[in-house]
């Protein structure tokens, strides 16, 4: 009879991973707009965001994040058309996406609430934002 037999177990090194959104920026023919988001939330880290703007309008949109726990938290301009970009701290550009193209930006993201926006003239009035959430 042979003794108890032990088995090496070797752990794999931590590679560090990625979370990836998939946000489309849309408007339709009734003058309504918004941004899709493939999740609302994900871990701290490095966060890929895979943007497109399926605009049936032919519009530019671009995607902007900014700290804040609701849209009315953010400072708007004289008009309330557009955020005050210039007052908020932290504000990450994920970049302008003409109609039918698609863009990806990856950014490093802290715990804390945060709302992705249009900030073309109308379009965050018109409802062009989403909150996102980041947490352990």
């Amino acid at each position: 009879m042979q003794g108890p037999s032990c088995l090496a177990l070797r752990s794999r090194p931590r590679l560090p991973s990625r979370r990836w959104v998939n946000a489309q920026l849309w408007d339709k023919s009734d003058g309504s707009q918004g941004i899709t988001l493939s999740t609302d939330h994900v871990k701290p880290g490095k966060v890929v965001f895979n943007v497109k703007n399926i605009s049936v309008d032919d519009e530019d949109h671009e995607l902007l994040l900014a700290i804040a726990d609701s849209p009315d938290t953010l400072p708007t301009d004289e008009s309330g058309a557009r955020v005050d970009e210039d007052k908020l701290k932290g504000l990450k550009e994920l970049g302008d996406v003409h109609p039918g193209k698609t863009r990806s930006t990856t950014v490093t993201l802290k715990a804390g609430k945060y709302l992705l926006f249009c900030n073309e003239v109308g379009h965050f009035k018109a409802g062009m934002y989403a909150a996102f959430t980041v947490a352990p």
